[in-house]
C-alpha cells in the first residue's frame, strides 16, 4: 500500500479495518502506532527530529480533518480519518475478543484507573492488567520502576497518553525494554475521555469534520492553537501548489 506524504509525514493510506488488521498481525515485531493531526504535522514541518520520530513508527494514521483536506488538495487523498481515540477503542474491542492484556499509561492521578473501569464495563472480558499515571520522572529511577511494573504485568498492548511528542519519544526510548509488548500506541488525551473527565464532540459534529471547532468552543484555551492551524494550512497549500503528485510515495512492503 502506498504512503501519502503530507508536510513531510508519511501517512499509511488505510481505513480503520485495515489499520487494525495490520497492527494485529502475528508475524510482526513490536508495532508502534502514531496518529498525527494538523497540529502535530505543523510541528513536524519545522522540526526534522519530530518528523523522524513520527516517520519511524510502524503505523502512521491520519487523525483530523486538516490532514485529510491537505492530502486531497495535493491530489493524493487519504481514504479515511483514523482518529487515535477511535483506533484505540477498536483495538480494545479486539483485545477483549482475543484475550490480550492491556496496560494504560498516562493522565493525572486517578485518571487511568477510572478509564480502566469504564473500559472494562464497556468491553466485556477486557483484561486491563495495569495502570500508571503520566506525571513521573521519565529519565530516572521512577521510569525504571515503571518498566518493572509493566514487565510484571506482561501486557501485549500498551496505550501511552502523554501528548505529542513526549509519548512518541517515551515509546521509542523504552519499547526495547518491554519484551511482552507487541503494540504500543500514542493516543494523546484518550484516557481523559475514557475516564469521563473530558467529553468528546457528538457524533454528528465529528461526521462533518468540525470536532476541532467544538473543542475550541468547549475549551477557549484551545484558541491558542489557531495560529499553528493557519500555518499548517499555508504550508500544505504551498506544497500542493508546488507539485501535489510528488507526494505519493512508492509502495512499501
Amino acid at each position: 500500500m502506498a504512503k501519502v506524504n503530507v508536510c513531510g509525514i508519511k501517512f499509511d493510506n488505510l481505513n480503520m479495518d485495515e489499520a487494525i488488521r495490520r497492527v494485529l498481525r502475528d508475524d510482526c515485531e513490536a508495532q508502534i502506532v502514531v496518529t498525527p493531526n494538523a497540529l502535530i504535522a505543523e510541528a513536524c514541518a519545522s522540526n526534522p527530529e519530530y518528523r523522524r520520530l513520527v516517520n519511524s513508527a510502524s503505523l502512521v494514521l491520519p487523525d483530523g480533518a486538516g490532514i485529510l483536506s491537505a492530502a486531497k488538495r495535493q491530489g493524493t487523498p487519504l481514504r479515511e480519518r483514523v482518529a487515535g481515540i477511535d483506533f484505540g477503542e477498536r483495538l480494545l474491542a479486539e483485545a477483549a475478543r482475543r484475550g490480550d492484556r492491556v496496560f494504560l499509561l498516562g493522565g493525572r492521578d486517578g485518571v487511568a484507573p477510572a478509564a480502566a473501569e469504564n473500559l472494562k464495563a464497556k468491553y466485556r472480558g477486557l483484561c486491563i492488567c495495569g495502570c500508571f499515571w503520566g506525571y513521573f520522572d521519565r529519565y530516572g529511577e521512577e521510569n525504571r520502576r515503571l518498566l518493572g511494573i509493566i514487565n510484571a504485568c506482561k501486557p501485549s498492548i500498551l496505550l501511552v497518553c502523554f501528548g505529542f511528542p513526549i509519548q512518541e519519544q517515551w515509546i521509542r526510548e523504552n519499547i526495547g525494554f518491554l519484551p511482552s509488548v507487541r503494540i504500543a500506541a500514542g493516543l494523546g488525551g484518550s484516557l481523559d475521555v475514557w475516564a469521563g473527565r473530558v467529553k468528546r464532540a457528538p457524533a454528528a459534529v465529528r461526521a462533518v469534520r468540525m470536532e476541532w471547532a467544538w473543542r475550541m468552543m468547549k475549551d477557549p484555551r484551545r484558541v491558542r492553537q489557531l495560529p499553528a492551524l493557519f500555518r499548517f494550512r499555508a504550508i500544505s497549500k504551498k506544497a500542493a501548489e508546488t507539485d501535489g503528485k510528488s507526494h505519493m510515495e512508492s509502495p512499501v512492503s
